[in-house]
């Protein structure tokens, strides 16, 4: 995984909690934050970066307006105010924002897409 910092790959270090007091969470919330690879969460999560790849919660998970994710968002229940090219795998309800854009498919126990959305795949609820 590697964070783009004006136009390049770093070298991933590892970060001490003490170095980044704000927690993961809150530094994915940043918009203009670029992310090469998946992204796995253990709990409740909003990402408002820029993913290339994959984004797992095993809670909820909310994608913010602006951010695109260009692999699937997988959660419990999850929220696409953003745009999630992959797709979307929800075990419980899914929710797409009037604003967001979801491609391939979407999967869920209850899906809503509101109104303006833009949605193009295939959709399986129940």
């Amino acid at each position: 995984m590697g964070i783009e910092r004006g136009g390049g790959y770093p070298q991933n270090h590892r970060v001490k909690a003490e170095q980044n007091p704000g927690g993961v969470g809150e530094s994915m919330a940043h918009q203009g934050l670029q992310i090469w690879g998946d992204v796995k969460f253990r709990e409740d999560a909003v990402v408002g970066a820029g993913v290339k790849g994959s984004v797992v919660g095993s809670g909820k998970v909310i994608v913010q307006d602006g951010a695109v994710i260009s692999g699937s968002v997988e959660g419990t229940d999850v929220r696409v105010e953003g745009e999630a090219q992959g797709g979307v795998v929800a075990r419980g309800q899914v929710w797409i924002g009037p604003k967001a854009k979801v491609k391939v498919r979407c999967s869920g126990r209850a899906v809503r897409i509101e109104p303006g959305a833009e949605f193009r795949g295939e959709l399986q609820v129940g």
